[in-house]
């Protein structure tokens, strides 16, 4: 990921809206790549995946430096522990786009079995995010919980 991306200046609440239709978006992209790949158009692939990347690279900044920076405030580390191990899954979510869009254009056997697992590994983590992540961080801010 070479290009850093700075969060964007949103509010907790308008920021965790624009995430989780990032996500549906995201889910969207990732169909398109699905698509593409069924019909044995391997630069539909790749240029699906290359769409995504900017969108994933700044939702990343954004989740990281602005709901977890907010999380591991109020918190601490401890007590942001599960989100934290959430937020692990970026990394290997990226590596897998990186792989999926590298495979597109050598081995469509590799390409369906690394676009699986890219597809439920993203699913399970925006899940976790959408259920867990986001609506703890706005009950946090809410006031709702007790800060660490």
């Amino acid at each position: 990921m070479a290009t850093r991306y700075a969060p964007r200046k949103l509010g907790l609440d308008d920021l965790v809206k624009v995430l989780a239709d990032e996500h549906a978006a995201m889910k969207a992209g990732l169909r398109r790549a699905e698509a593409a790949a069924k019909a044995g158009d391997f630069d539909g692939v790749s240029r699906a995946l290359k769409e995504l990347d900017p969108v994933f690279r700044q939702h990343i900044a954004d989740e990281e430096a602005t709901v977890l920076g907010f999380l591991i405030g109020a918190l601490g580390v401890k007590g942001a522990e599960s989100e934290i191990l959430v937020f692990r899954q970026h990394r290997p979510i990226y590596q897998l786009m990186q792989k999926v869009g590298e495979l597109a254009s050598r081995s469509a056997a590799e390409l369906s079995s690394s676009q699986s697992e890219l597809e439920a590994l993203f699913e399970e983590h925006t899940g976790s995010e959408e259920r867990l992540v986001f609506p703890k961080a706005l009950r946090l801010h809410a006031g709702e919980l007790t800060r660490g």
